[in-house]
């Protein structure tokens, strides 16, 4: 593997949390519950658009499983992956524990420079860049569905509304837009502390 372009180790990566939520806040109804399943072809659009646009995906064993994409450049965050091993080679798993979302960056500059990362969940993993404080942005996609109980976006999660559930956590909401005429909306966020 070539070795990393140190001038792109200075910088900080940007990372970017996508996720689309039922209206009474939950990412999925249970872990084998992906939203290719029950979002809305609007909201599929965009998060494949994301997903095209970001330098690397990071996401949790069980998002990974339930959409595994051989091709895509991921990190997978598993407490069984130890201090990291590359499962494919655009594929670095790994346990997060001991790193900061910055030390990603170093971990996978050998196959592409990570300048814009994509947080794709699940709930430990939105956990985790939020309590380091690592959101840059929010891409919210709200569904005009109700799962009743499910997989929280955070969990910390005392609010059923999505957008007052990031609210609480310290996000504010910068853009807002219809998505479709059947109430899917799509949300900007940033953190409030800057």
């Amino acid at each position: 593997m070539p070795s990393p372009d140190p001038s792109s180790a200075a910088r900080r990566p940007r990372f970017v949390l996508a996720v689309v939520a039922s209206r009474d806040g939950f990412i999925a109804r249970a872990r084998n519950h992906p939203p290719a399943a029950w979002a809305s072809p609007e909201e599929q659009t965009l998060f494949l658009a994301e997903v095209e646009a970001a330098d690397w995906a990071i996401m949790g064993r069980n998002t990974h499983e339930a959409a595994d994409k051989p091709e895509r450049r991921r990190i997978v965050f598993s407490s069984a992956a130890g201090a990291g091993e590359w499962r494919r080679p655009t594929q670095l798993w790994l346990d997060p524990g001991p790193l900061t979302p910055a030390a990603l960056a170093a971990r996978v500059a050998p196959v592409r420079p990570l300048r814009r990362g994509l947080i794709l969940g699940g709930t430990a993993v939105h956990d985790w860049f939020h309590d380091a404080g690592a959101i840059d942005r929010i891409s919210l996609t709200i569904e005009p569905v109700a799962f009743g109980n499910g997989l929280p976006m955070l969990s910390a999660q005392t609010e059923r509304d999505p957008e007052a559930a990031w609210r609480a956590a310290g996000y504010r909401t910068v853009a807002e837009r219809a998505l479709n005429d059947r109430g899917t909306r799509l949300l900007t966020l940033a953190p409030e502390r800057r």
